[in-house]
């Protein structure tokens, strides 16, 4: 019956969805279809969340649909997304009609005990681990119901994985950490609405309903923004996009949600924006951090994400130990988890 209900669901995304998908299963099934791709590792739910799990098995109160979004909850506000993956993806200019950009298979998804090791050392987490998990945290929950089944749902690019979870009342897609936008892992540590949920079939609004209620009490945007916005005359100028750094400073968001914020903020003004990686310095790894600049007035601009503040600059006198450009044209040495 669960293998009926995979393959509604391709269906279901395939209708709604625009691009090419696989699902992704735990290794141990057999089930074979030309869109069904088996994870190289066994699914293992980590400490914190398997202590969630094992307290909302033993909740008579919830419904098993607002004990998914209880876990969805949690990791959104205990982790937060590890752009340093970003750094390692590859520019493929083989076809000039087609460029690509492709992930390295090394990085959250064929992993060995070194790798799960230190991971427990600090909250970072791409899109494959977040998926991974709470799909394995879903089924868990179902504690032998055949009815549903969670799984992973990736583009055949390798980009982007989601969590999915079919069954005989509703099809729908978690997606907490869509780095296009600004992600729920960053939403609901401002506390606003969950916005990447995606409902493909509810036949009689169970899901739908649970999402309506924890969104009922929230704001879209941040309440000081929104004011900010409303009673600037020209949102296009620098102070306005400084007041707005110092507002997001007083949350204390991770680097990479403060720069998803602040570049939807620019690019909503019709600004053009330009990558540009910083080397954090001093770690036992590695790692680097997503920056912006533009370009406004005849000055450019530095939106540093590692210092959340925003300053003028000079591109010729950048650092460039410190600032790089365009990583994906090149090979990198990875080192650390």
């Amino acid at each position: 019956m669960k293998d009926d209900y995979i393959r509604k669901f391709y269906n279901e995304v395939c209708e709604n969805l625009e691009g090419n998908y696989k699902i992704i299963l735990e290794p141990g099934r057999k089930f074979t279809e030309e869109w069904i791709e088996y994870d190289k590792v066994k699914w293992e739910l980590e400490d914190s969340i398997n202590k969630l799990v094992k307290k909302l098995l033993k909740d008579n109160v919830l419904t098993f649909e607002e004990k998914i979004l209880e876990i969805y909850k949690f990791i959104c506000l205990n982790y937060i997304y590890d752009d340093n993956v970003l750094y390692f993806f590859k520019r493929d200019t083989t076809d000039p009609e087609n460029i690509k950009y492709i992930a390295v298979d090394w990085y959250g998804r064929i992993i060995d005990n070194k790798w799960k090791e230190n991971r427990k050392k600090h909250n970072r987490r791409v899109c494959y681990e977040f998926a991974r998990f709470y799909a394995k945290a879903i089924n868990e929950l179902l504690d032998g119901n055949e009815n549903f089944e969670a799984f992973m749902l990736g583009d055949k690019e390798n980009t982007h994985y989601v969590t999915g979870l079919t069954g005989s009342e509703y099809s729908i897609i978690l997606d907490l950490d869509d780095f296009n936008k600004i992600k729920d892992l960053t939403r609901l540590k401002l506390g606003l609405t969950i916005n990447g949920i995606t409902i493909l079939r509810d036949d009689y609004g169970k899901f739908q309903n649970v999402v309506d209620s924890f969104n009922k009490t929230r704001n879209k945007d941040l309440k000081e923004v929104i004011e900010l916005k409303e009673n600037s005359r020209d949102k296009k100028n620098i102070e306005y996009f400084t007041e707005v750094v110092e507002i997001l400073k007083k949350y204390k968001i991770d680097s990479q949600g403060f720069m998803e914020y602040m570049r939807k903020i620019i690019e909503d003004e019709e600004i053009e924006i330009e990558k540009i990686w910083k080397e954090i310095k001093g770690g036992i790894e590695k790692r680097y951090v997503r920056c912006l600049i533009f370009n406004f007035n005849e000055k450019t601009y530095l939106l540093d994400s590692v210092e959340q503040e925003l300053c003028e600059i000079s591109k010729d006198n950048l650092d460039k130990k410190i600032f790089i450009f365009n990583p994906e044209e090149n090979e990198y040495p990875y080192y650390g988890g």
